[in-house]
């Protein structure tokens, strides 16, 4: 590759001082500044953080600066971020094993405050990414993807930093294999999805508590034992709820670029720090959010590339505060490519567009509401009763329903099934026939899919690490914390806020009511198609409803359906309305939406 023609305006490029964790500089940084000195910014201190850096392989090519690199992030957190030194471990070259990588993470969840971030930075080899899947860390004795002690799945860390107790997490990847040809797996990885929770260990199973053998008179220890079992059972549970997250990742295939043009320097970890310090902010607010260190890390490696094909650091997610009171202006880049003796700024725009997957899913808190027909309520029927106090952990909704084109492309990946027409009972106008054929409206690519079974819609939604709501889940976004009785509110419904049986005779666009919407911005949960949820429907279930987290009977004939559809009335919109039914069968009132 041609080397670029580098100049860093206005920056004084000091000695790098040698971090006391490590003797190692940042050599051969071909005039990018030094990260060593603390830059102004607000602090966090109820974050936590676990940084690897892997410099010295034993097999593969070494990534010389890793260290270096991984010192700078330290004093990044230490000094500007205010984290106590028991809040970040550094795992450097051989001390980083699966073990102490998960170790560490483990302590860094149990550490965080419940506002707090967790930081994930990896600086190594990453291979065997896919654009349907994360990649894997290779540790410092790695010689292959079946080697297990020194190769780390990257979804299995993944699933523990965006789960927990903590508010946000945010990782970042920072590596290429130095060659993807002779049999060894596609260089780097991309970030497609978020990462299902997966159970690894001791940590995340409840414990069997012995209760008192006496039966009928409830002992001290008895009761002790259950209160021991309920709290430990809550901590569990919060311990597997979804945060907002953030990955970075230096790309897929030839677009992953593991260094900084010109020198030794890992690349994506060190313009996602010089980003946090300042650099990315380019509209002046002092607050640096995960799109702005993407949008920047992109446009310095795509204008210091000089050859194609353009770098694509991949990046998946909520876009995050990351950075706030940040003020460090960082380098002016410039670039020219010889014998070119203009000097050429380099322009935010690019002809290839940023690639951010965007993480549209809303967040729903953790806390009490009440389900149910709500006090003031009229005409409610008798499943609806008795209204229950309940408490959610944080769940993670869909703002839209599924789509007859999202519902395709599973179709067409394999991994959902096509819906069968002939079995599907359709909605005439005058009676549900079944195998009739479905209104050209109900087909087309941006209405709800409609004649999906309840397992066909739990298929799609597992294929994308997801899954149905529970009704509680559902009926906790439609009513929030007030009970609203539809859920923009207790006004009636009209044709601007659903779709219902005097709009039309089918579906519209979803999305086509924002007046209907949620305060939180979930749409079409009243009118249009009616949804799936995950319980089996009973008539008397809320009766003996677990207060908290409740997912329904273990088993039994009909499945719950909320929401209402265009084929209902303004009554059976209300927020509380439910029904079953076959979850072997299909309608063409009914779709669904996904959670996590």
């Amino acid at each position: 590759m041609v080397a670029a023609c580098v100049w860093l305006a206005a920056c004084g490029w000091p000695a790098m001082r040698s971090p006391p964790l490590d003797p190692g500089q940042l050599s051969s940084i071909g005039g990018f500044p030094d990260l060593t000195d603390p830059p102004g910014g607000a602090p966090s201190r109820w974050d936590a953080a676990v940084i690897v850096a892997i410099e010295d392989y034993k097999a593969l090519a070494d990534r010389p600066q890793a260290r270096a690199v991984a010192d700078a992030w330290y004093h990044y957190l230490r000094r500007t971020r205010k984290l106590s030194g028991g809040r970040i471990t550094l795992l450097r070259d051989d001390e980083a094993t699966p073990n102490s990588i998960f170790a560490a993470i483990e302590l860094a969840r149990w550490q965080i405050g419940k506002k707090g971030t967790l930081w994930f930075v990896f600086i190594g080899h990453v291979g065997g990414g896919k654009p349907d899947r994360y990649g894997d860390l290779w540790l410092a004795a790695a010689r292959g993807l079946l080697d297990a002690e020194s190769v780390v799945p990257a979804e299995l860390v993944l699933s523990r930093i965006g789960h927990g107790m903590h508010a946000r997490g945010v990782a970042v990847l920072d590596g290429c294999l130095p060659d993807a040809r002779d049999g060894r797996p596609e260089a780097g990885t991309r970030t497609p999805a978020f990462p299902p929770f997966t159970v690894m260990g001791p940590q995340d199973v409840i414990p069997d508590i012995p209760f008192s053998p006496q039966i009928g008179t409830p002992t001290l220890a008895s009761e002790l034992a259950q209160t021991i079992a309920r709290m430990h059972n809550r901590l569990v549970q919060f311990r597997r709820e979804p945060v907002d997250l953030a990955v970075f990742s230096s790309g897929l295939g030839p677009r992953c670029t593991e260094r900084l043009p010109g020198t030794a320097v890992p690349a994506l970890s060190y313009l996602v720090l010089g980003a946090l310090r300042g650099w990315a902010d380019r509209n002046g607010d002092h607050t640096v959010t995960a799109v702005e260190v993407l949008t920047y890390v992109t446009t310095v490696l795509r204008a210091l590339a000089g050859t194609p094909p353009a770098p694509r650091p991949s990046s998946y997610g909520v876009d995050l505060a990351l950075a706030r009171d940040a003020v460090e202006a960082g380098p002016t880049v410039i670039a020219a490519k010889p014998p070119v003796s203009a000097v050429v700024a380099v322009k935010s725009g690019h002809p290839e567009p940023i690639a951010w997957t965007s993480d549209t899913m809303i967040g729903i808190d953790r806390g009490w509401f009440r389900m149910g027909c709500p006090r003031r309520g009229k005409g409610c029927e008798a499943d609806e009763k008795p209204a229950r106090r309940l408490y959610l952990s944080r769940f993670y909704l869909a703002p839209l329903e599924v789509t007859q084109a999202e519902y395709q492309r599973c179709v067409t990946s394999g991994l959902c099934s096509a819906p069968d027409a002939a079995r599907c009972f359709v909605w005439t106008s005058d009676e549900f026939k079944r195998g009739a054929r479905l209104p050209e409206p109900l087909t087309r690519p941006d209405h709800p899919v409609v004649c999906v079974t309840w397992h066909q819609a739990q298929r799609y939604c597992q294929s994308l690490g997801q899954r149905l709501p529970t009704e509680a889940e559902w009926e906790r976004a439609a009513v929030g914390q007030q009970q609203r009785r539809y859920p923009w509110g207790d006004a009636a419904p009209t044709c601007k806020r659903a779709q219902q049986d005097d709009c039309g005779e089918h579906t519209r666009p979803v999305g086509s009511h924002p007046a209907g919407a949620t305060p939180e911005g979930v749409q079409d949960l009243a009118g249009n198609a009616s949804e799936w949820v995950f319980d089996w429907y009973a008539r008397d279930s809320y009766r003996d409803m677990p207060r908290h987290d409740p997912s329904g009977a273990a088993s039994g004939v009909v499945r719950g359906v909320r929401g209402g559809s265009y084929y209902d009335s303004a009554q059976t919109l209300r927020s509380s309305y439910r029904y079953g039914l076959n979850p072997d069968s299909s309608f063409s009132t009914v779709g669904f939406r996904c959670a996590r």
